[in-house]
């Protein structure tokens, strides 16, 4: 991988925040290792920089949605058990419809935000779980997977504002009160992945300015082991 100085760095963010709705898949977020010449993590430089212009989140459009976000039939699943790519898909397949301590129920999974072809480029949720009053949005990161932990949280946080909160809360649940449910933008994270080695040294302090990013967006991160942990910041 090409090295970065800590000003390519940020001006490469700056550049990026242009289109703040797909900053999660921007090629800065997935670098990882150090700059050149101050020996700081891209991650660091990034969420750093982050903070100070915290206001372009607030750019961030909800996407209307006519359909129904919840789909007949989507958890009567078949899993395909043979080795491939979506190990992570079928693991949030197996925990859909599971009561999960911290988390509550796994309602559904690959939850679409996008209403027409208009949407082109919005993703999926991975998982969303309901307990308490409280609707996660999940960002999944299973074993193996490679990608950092600022691209968990902020694909997260950022779906957590394209959605549309009202219709979301009213197709999951029923007949509530919307006012009464706070959405959570979460992130779910498995051993032997990248963003759980991450989440631990952010644990231990090494991560300083990710971990502020995280409290001021309002992150819950969950670790599976035996079973859920929420970890506390």
């Amino acid at each position: 991988m090409t090295k970065y100085s800590k000003k390519e760095t940020i001006d490469e963010l700056k550049i990026e925040l242009s289109d703040i709705e797909k900053l999660y898949k921007a090629k800065c977020i997935k670098w990882t290792g150090t700059t050149t010449d101050s020996n700081e993590q891209y991650s660091e430089v990034i969420a750093q920089e982050l903070l100070k212009h915290r206001a372009e989140f607030d750019k961030i459009t909800m996407v209307k949605r006519k359909n129904s976000y919840s789909r007949k039939n989507h958890c009567n699943i078949e899993i395909d058990i043979c080795k491939s790519n979506r190990d992570e898909e079928n693991f949030a397949k197996r925990i859909t419809g599971l009561e999960l301590n911290n988390l509550g129920l796994i309602k559904d999974y690959q939850i679409p935000l996008k209403d027409t072809s208009a949407n082109e480029g919005i993703g999926k949720i991975d998982l969303i779980s309901y307990k308490d009053k409280y609707l996660f949005l999940i960002e999944l990161k299973y074993t193996g997977n490679p990608e950092a932990l600022l691209r968990a949280l902020l694909e997260s946080y950022i779906y957590s504002k394209i959605v549309c909160k009202n219709k979301l809360i009213t197709d999951l649940l029923g007949s509530v009160n919307p006012d009464e449910i706070k959405i959570i933008p979460s992130v779910l994270l498995v051993p032997k992945c990248k963003s759980y080695d991450e989440l631990k040294e952010m644990e231990d302090g090494k991560r300083p300015y990710l971990k502020k990013l995280s409290l001021e967006l309002g992150i819950r991160f969950f670790t599976m082991e035996f079973f859920v942990n929420e970890i506390h910041l």
